[in-house]
């Protein structure tokens, strides 16, 4: 028997998490998740799905910034060797995956392969969605319908070295690229856009997250870069824009293609103002990296020279 273990980190998915595990269990067989630093339901969610019987396991990261590469790579590792994996889905909570006639994952992949990929398909508002619809792949039905040029890997387990890399894209060994040929009619749908709010939340949180990382985390943010900018400097192309809170993007380039979703009503979703939530989730996480940041300083002799270093330093300008 194949048995595959997904791996995914989460940070505040109170609004997406309960469909993920109920969509993934009919073809993952263990899931292993990662939590940096939650301050909504989440992990209160994840408890109760294990509860019910969905088989689970949660790591905290205590770390509010951190590298991707090693955090990916470890969740490989962990999938291998703590939990037996033959296969490793690395996964983000916002991805879902898509089977022919919803056929088991097990049953599609190849015997010889050492890893496998997956088109990465867009979903997002297109106007009109019902905000209390609780399941996303319910609420969200149209993809954009162009090519997003985007793969995410499965990898067979316990393969000697392997790093996972940013974004789970890829995967290497010895600094070279597993081969990982495309499956056949299968996808991952991806739902990065809940809302406006929740997106310009993501966008500003990760963009930080990477940056208090360091130089080489910061480079692996660049997508987060442009809208945190516009949204630091120009905040009322977004703030007061209808056009932009209510659509991603026009229907005239997307297609209605609901994803089968295998999980069906949720039982721990509790709605909320959208606005108010992403306020209270971006302020938590950057108490969290302020916080820290002073725990650096008292803990750290040389980062606390360092900064006196600055606070003393003034360079002339004009």
């Amino acid at each position: 028997m194949t048995k595959i273990v997904s791996f995914t980190r989460v940070l505040n998915e109170d609004d997406i998490i309960e469909a993920f595990v109920r969509h993934h269990a009919g073809h993952v067989d263990e899931m292993l998740f990662l939590d940096n630093g939650s301050t909504d339901r989440t992990l209160e969610i994840l408890q109760a799905l294990r509860e019910e019987g969905f088989p689970l396991k949660v790591f905290r990261n205590h770390a509010v910034s951190f590298d991707e590469i090693a955090v990916n790579s470890w969740g490989y590792l962990a999938a291998s060797q703590l939990l037996a994996a033959d296969w490793v889905g690395l996964l983000d909570a916002d991805e879902f995956i898509a089977t022919p006639d919803s056929a088991p994952l097990s049953t599609l992949l190849p015997p010889d392969a050492l890893a496998v990929s997956m088109q990465l398909v867009n979903y997002g508002q297109v106007g009109g969605e019902n905000p209390a619809e609780p399941v996303i792949p319910w609420r969200l039905r149209w993809r954009y319908a162009g090519e997003t040029n985007v793969d995410k890997v499965i990898v067979r387990g316990s393969l000697p070295g392997l790093v996972a890399g940013a974004g789970n894209h890829g995967a290497f060994i010895n600094g070279q690229p597993v081969p990982a040929p495309r499956l056949d009619g299968v996808w991952l749908a991806h739902y990065p856009r809940r809302s406006g709010w929740q997106v310009m939340q993501k966008w500003a949180a990760g963009r930080l997250k990477a940056l208090a990382a360091g130089a080489a985390a910061g480079h692996f943010s660049e997508h987060y870069a442009s809208p945190f900018e516009t949204l630091r400097d120009k905040p009322g192309e977004l703030l007061l824009n209808p056009g932009f809170l209510e659509q991603e993007f026009n229907k005239s380039l997307a297609v209605e293609a609901p994803l089968a979703y295998l999980g069906g009503d949720l039982a721990y979703y509790e709605p909320s103002d959208p606005r108010m939530k992403a306020l209270s989730n971006f302020l938590h996480y950057t108490e969290q990296l302020a916080r820290q940041h002073g725990r650096l300083l008292d803990e750290s002799p040389e980062a606390r020279a360092l900064v006196e270093a600055w606070n003393t330093r003034r360079d002339f300008l004009f």
